[in-house]
């Protein structure tokens, strides 16, 4: 197995990853969906502040602000650094996988120099990486939809320690300003979107690979002549 085949193989699983964080990151701080929702499911009823609160939380997280807001308990500010650690650590990985999906092209390229053959590669990791994304997309909504308590605490257990994403609405804010409803949603969103690039993306990688064998057909006419 040459190095072009290792990179595609390479390129094609970093290619969800790049996907999936990257609209994570995208809708994951959009305030106008919280603002919404927040109206939806009447949460300034039971929290008249929920958007200035809201805004201290995505202060914290973003780092724009170093600790959690007063308004919580210690249980809640323990939360919110652990959910402000694991969003660090996305962004990170998502810059790792845009260096590595980038220096990746670029080497295939320079190994592969002909240009027809570099775009018939890329094309190629654009549709098997598109439609790998497509699938895993496909299964997030699916679950979501079908059963998404499980699906929620699926993803507390795989990120958070037992017993640190539990709360008590009686006693505690952080449930009553984002309910449950609103993470279905929230994951409902990044799976639509997610979907959306991927049908793109394997658009283009399409165009590229129709591209490459025209250029192939064109190289092999002139050649004849």
């Amino acid at each position: 197995m040459g190095y072009p085949t290792i990179s595609k193989l390479l390129l094609i699983l970093v290619l969800p990853f790049l996907i999936v964080l990257f609209i994570l990151n995208f809708t994951g701080f959009d305030d106008l969906f919280y603002q919404q929702k927040f109206s939806e499911y009447s949460v300034q009823k039971n929290i008249p502040e929920a958007i200035s609160l809201h805004a201290k939380v995505m202060n914290f997280i973003k780092g724009a602000s170093t600790e959690p807001p007063s308004e919580f308990n210690e249980r809640e500010k323990q939360h919110l650094w652990d959910v402000k650690k694991i969003v660090s650590i996305s962004t990170i990985m998502l810059y790792v996988f845009i260096v590595l999906f980038i220096v990746l092209l670029i080497i295939s390229a320079f190994i592969l120099k002909v240009n027809n053959i570099i775009i018939n590669f890329v094309g190629k990791v654009l549709i098997f990486g598109g439609f790998l994304t497509l699938i895993l997309a496909a299964a997030l909504f699916f679950f979501i939809n079908s059963d998404f308590p499980a699906a929620f605490e699926s993803f507390h257990q795989l990120f958070f320690a037992k017993g640190t994403y539990t709360f008590d609405p009686a006693k505690e804010i952080i449930v009553r300003l984002y309910p449950e409803q609103l993470f279905m949603d929230l994951g409902i969103k990044i799976s639509k979107y997610t979907i959306a690039a991927s049908v793109i993306i394997v658009i283009i990688g399409f165009y590229f690979l129709i591209g490459s064998k025209s250029k192939k057909n064109k190289n092999l006419q002139k050649l004849k002549k």
